[in-house]
């Protein structure tokens, strides 16, 4: 059952091992039990009494990289458990052809009612400490890892915007994913027409049409194949505050700066599929100050010469300047109020949140920004459940107000 932290927190560690929980009883059960169905269906069972750590990390390390594959690892109290989790223990009523606690399984992670993590077992291993110690160990990960390891059978694709042809490529019958898990934003740019051939893999398939858009494709903390449009200037409002002084703001154990060369270009190559020549924008200023500094994109699936300019362009407006900017904020829920759980722990990737930070000395004494949010790890252990967050510049802008804000002010834009 779930397990209550000393910071007020309730957990669950939930496991898919395969038991027939709901099918229907010939002689026992009601023809018109809602609760029964002919050939029954899988169960979750709740392993979270022999959790000993869970750590969780999704995301990218930067806004120019592709988001990496979800990973969750638990640790369990084999010896505690009885041997449940040991496939060598053919007594466990998790066993491997009877229950049946395998790779490919489903894994939940639940902080309350809200999904941390969900995704499938990858690894389930055993170490031994003599005389009769035994820990178990479960990796599992999120829905990229599944598409990572699928490709398209060879196909032509018609013109259509990326949000639709990340759809096309999902609901192709080798990929076959979940209409479900799914929450696709309307893209801004088209692809084109230029074949995929036998055996692209998907999630390559995928990251290249989210690098087209100039935008996200990840699994979210609910196991969605997420894809966010193309990240430029937003109307959107923090969902929360880190550091600042409001009663629902979120502490900050640590903070860190980046101030660097890793997103600065002043020089954008974009090459689109099926065309010869790169598309080429410079910022002549940027170059002056800090030398050339190039990013490339190769066969990028858009429609045109003029999209991969488009994209060019957006590319280069974002990172043509260095920019100082937080880049990584951790928080405790030991140290944050319960009123503020709900809301720090269905933050996910994609989620705009302020960050402050106030300074003893110097000038300003505070600073504040709107930050995206671009990776998320979590370390629950029996001690504290620890966040950090990594950060990626947003641009939010406020509506433009005719007879008070200025044409020419950045901070503004129209709807």
């Amino acid at each position: 059952m779930a397990q209550t932290m000393k910071w007020g927190q309730a957990y669950s560690v939930l496991l898919d091992v395969g038991a027939i929980a709901n099918a229907f009883t010939l002689d026992q059960s009601e023809l018109d039990d809602p609760n029964t169905v002919l050939d029954g269906s899988t169960n979750f069972i709740d392993a979270t009494e022999y959790v000993l750590s869970v750590s969780i990390r999704r995301g990218r390390q930067s806004q120019v990289d592709n988001m990496s594959v979800g990973i969750c690892q638990a640790t369990f109290d084999d010896r505690a458990s009885g041997r449940l989790f040991d496939p060598a223990n053919t007594a466990s009523t998790y066993y491997a052809g009877d229950f049946d606690l395998s790779p490919r399984r489903n894994f939940k992670v639940l902080a309350g009612t809200a999904e941390l993590f969900v995704g499938k077992i990858t690894d389930l291993d055993i170490q031994y400490e003599m005389p009769n110690l035994s820990f178990a160990s479960i990796t599992a990960a999120d829905g990229l890892y599944e598409l990572s390891r699928t490709t398209l059978a060879a196909f032509d694709p018609t013109q259509q915007l990326t949000s639709a042809r990340v759809t096309a490529i999902l609901d192709r019958t080798e990929v076959a994913y979940s209409t479900a898990l799914r929450d696709i934003e309307t893209g801004v740019a088209t692809c084109g027409t230029v074949a995929y051939a036998d055996n692209t893999n998907v999630l390559q398939a995928l990251q290249s049409v989210a690098i087209a858009e100039d935008g996200r494709l990840f699994a979210n903390r609910k196991n969605e194949i997420a894809f966010d449009q193309r990240i430029s200037s937003t109307f959107s409002t923090a969902v929360a505050n880190f550091g600042g002084t409001a009663v629902l703001s979120v502490p900050i154990t640590a903070i860190s700066v980046g101030y660097g060369q890793e997103t600065l270009f002043n020089r954008v190559s974009v090459a689109v599929d099926g065309f010869g020549t790169a598309q080429v924008v410079t910022d002549a200023t940027s170059q002056g100050k800090f030398g050339v500094q190039t990013f490339s994109l190769d066969n990028v699936p858009l429609v045109s010469q003029a999209a991969g300019s488009a994209l060019a362009v957006n590319i280069l407006a974002k990172y043509k300047e260095p920019e100082f900017r937080f880049d990584e904020i951790s928080t405790s829920l030991n140290a944050a109020g319960t009123a503020i759980y709900s809301t720090l722990l269905t933050l996910d990737v994609g989620s705009i949140v302020s960050v402050t930070k106030n300074y003893a000395t110097g000038l300003p004494l505070s600073r504040s920004e709107n930050v995206f949010i671009e990776q998320i790890s979590h370390n629950i252990t029996p001690q504290d459940h620890r966040i950090t967050f990594g950060l990626g510049q947003a641009n939010v802008v406020s509506f433009f107000i005719l007879d008070t804000s200025q044409l020419d002010d950045t901070l503004f834009g129209l709807g």
